[in-house]
C-alpha cells in the first residue's frame, strides 16, 4: 500500500470516528458544547486518542506483528490501557480543572481501579481499531509483496527458457573434459570439476528458495578457487566459515553478490590489505561480513542495482528481522548482513 493511499484511508476513517463520535455526545451525554471546559475535553480527548492509536499502530504493532511476538504484543497493549486514562487524568483532572474550575468525574469517583475500569472502554476500542488497521494493511502488502514475487519468478523463467543451453549437456562435456585431464592435468581437472559444481548449483538449487548452507559456503569456496586461478593464485583474500553448519539454512545465492563485489571493485594484489569474506553464526543468526580496500578511482556504489535488489529482497523475506549495514570511506568497503538462520 503506498503512503499516499495509507494517509487518504487514515483520514477517511478519523472524519467518520470523530464525526460519529460527536454527534453521539451531542444526541445523548453532552448539552453544554459551546462551553470552554467541553471544547478543551473534546480536544483533548480526540489528541489522545491520536496517541494511542498511532503509538500502536506505528510503534508496537511493526515491532511485534511481523516478528510474531506475540506476548510483547498483549503486554504493550495492556500497558496502553493502563497508559490511556493516566494521561486523560492529569489532563482532565488537573490541568483543565486548573484552567476551569471542573472536573470531568466526581471526586468521588477517582479511585485508580475505578478510574481505569472506566475508561478501559474508549482505550480498548482504539486499541482495536489501530490493531484492525494495521493488520488490514499487513496482509495488503504482503499479499503485494508474494504477487510481485510470483510476477518476477514468472519473468526469470521465462527469460531462463528463453536463453536456457541444455545442463545435461554442459554437465556431461564438462564431466568429460575431467576424465580426460585427470591423469594428465590434474589442477586442470579439479578446476573443471568445481566449474561443474557451481554451474550444477546454480542451475539446480537455486530452485529452491532456501538452501543448505554448508552448500552455499562450497559455492563460494569455488568461485574463489576458480578466481585465484585466473590470476594465478595472486590474490589477497581470507575466507572463514565455521565447520559446525549442520542443518541451517539460508536464501539461495543470497551472498555471491558480496563476493562479486568485493572481486570487481577491491584491491586483490595487497597481501597487507586483503579481502576478507568471513561467515559466522551466533543465536541462531548468520553474520556474514566482506570487506576490502578499493582505488580512489573506482566507483564504489553502495546505492547500486545488485545491492538494491538484495535489500528488497531481505524486506520481503525478513521483514524487520534483518539488517545490512555499509561502511564507507575513501578507500574502504565494508557491509555486514545479519539473517536468522532457520
Amino acid at each position: 500500500m503506498s503512503k499516499k493511499k495509507e494517509i487518504q484511508y487514515h483520514a477517511i476513517f478519523w472524519i467518520l470516528f470523530v464525526g460519529l463520535e460527536q454527534l453521539l455526545k451531542s444526541i445523548t451525554i453532552y448539552k453544554d458544547l459551546d462551553t470552554t471546559w467541553s471544547i478543551l475535553q473534546n480536544v483533548g480527548f480526540l489528541l489522545l486518542e491520536l496517541l494511542i492509536f498511532y503509538c500502536n499502530y506505528l510503534l508496537i504493532c511493526p515491532k511485534t506483528i511481523p516478528n510474531k511476538k506475540w506476548r510483547l504484543l498483549i503486554v504493550a497493549q495492556f500497558g496502553l490501557i493502563i497508559l490511556f486514562p493516566a494521561i486523560r487524568f492529569v489532563y482532565e483532572e488537573v490541568i483543565l480543572f486548573k484552567i476551569t474550575g471542573y472536573h470531568n468525574y466526581d471526586v468521588r469517583d477517582l479511585n485508580p481501579l475505578y478510574y481505569i475500569y472506566d475508561n478501559s472502554y474508549y482505550s480498548i476500542r482504539i486499541l482495536l481499531f489501530s490493531l484492525v488497521g494495521y493488520f488490514m494493511k499487513y496482509l495488503w502488502n504482503t499479499n503485494a509483496q508474494v504477487n510481485r514475487l510470483i510476477v518476477e519468478k514468472k519473468h526469470a523463467e521465462l527469460q531462463a527458457l528463453k536463453n536456457q543451453l541444455s545442463p545435461h549437456f554442459l554437465f556431461n562435456s564438462l564431466n568429460g573434459f575431467y576424465s580426460d585431464l585427470y591423469d594428465t592435468n590434474p589442477e586442470v581437472a579439479a578446476d573443471i570439476l568445481k566449474l561443474s559444481e557451481m554451474l550444477r548449483y546454480v542451475t539446480y538449487e537455486s530452485e529452491n528458495d532456501m538452501v543448505l548452507l554448508k552448500d552455499e559456503m562450497l559455492f563460494l569456496q569455488n568461485y574463489i578457487d576458480l578466481f585465484k586461478r585466473r590470476f594465478d593464485g595472486k590474490i589477497a583474500i581470507t575466507f572463514t566459515y565455521p565447520n559446525n553448519l549442520y542443518a541451517y539454512k539460508i536464501p539461495s545465492l543470497l551472498l555471491i553478490h558480496f563476493l562479486e563485489n568485493a572481486f570487481k571493485h577491491g584491491i586483490t594484489d595487497d597481501y597487507d590489505n586483503p579481502i576478507i569474506i568471513e561467515v559466522k553464526t551466533e543465536a541462531g543468526r548468520l553474520i556474514f561480513t566482506a570487506a576490502n580496500k578499493y582505488g580512489v578511482t573506482q566507483s564504489y556504489d553502495e546505492h547500486g542495482i545488485g545491492n538494491k535488489n538484495i535489500s528488497q529482497r531481505l524486506n520481503i523475506l525478513y521483514p524487520e528481522n534483518h539488517s545490512m549495514d555499509i561502511e564507507q570511506n575513501a578507500k574502504y568497503y565494508k557491509v555486514t548482513l545479519t539473517i536468522p538462520l532457520s
